[in-house]
């Protein structure tokens, strides 16, 4: 299986979404999609990729092995425990590694952390 066709066929099971599903909806025939899946067709069109971003709800890079950036993977590692114990597990959720944690989880603990400070400063 091609890196292209894994890319797919995870965004498109992590939607619960059949491949005849996913081609009907972009307009190619579910064979097509398998094919990809299978790395026997290689080269998809823009149009087809643009197809399976909208659909999947995947950025177009995703597809070119591109993988997005989480919050998380800003932090320098030296300072992954303090943020884990001092604001994330305080603010956020509990017992969980960095990794682990949304976006928005990582960012509601922040929020959290940086009022608690601004309330300490101004009182």
């Amino acid at each position: 299986m091609s890196e292209l066709g894994e890319r797919i066929r995870r965004a498109r099971q992590s939607r619960n979404i059949t491949g005849a599903q996913l081609a009907g909806c972009i307009g190619v025939s579910a064979n097509y999609i398998s094919e990809l899946e299978r790395g026997v067709k290689k080269n998809p069109s823009m149009q087809v990729i643009a197809g399976l971003a909208e659909v999947l709800g995947c950025p177009v890079d995703y597809f070119f092995g591109v993988e997005e950036k989480r919050l998380s993977d800003y932090i320098p590692e030296d300072l992954s425990g303090y943020v884990r114990e001092s604001i994330v597990a305080r603010y956020g959720a509990q017992e969980r590694d960095l990794h682990e944690l949304g976006d928005a989880e990582m960012m509601e603990a922040l929020v959290g952390y940086l009022r608690e400070m601004k309330n300490r400063s101004e009182g």
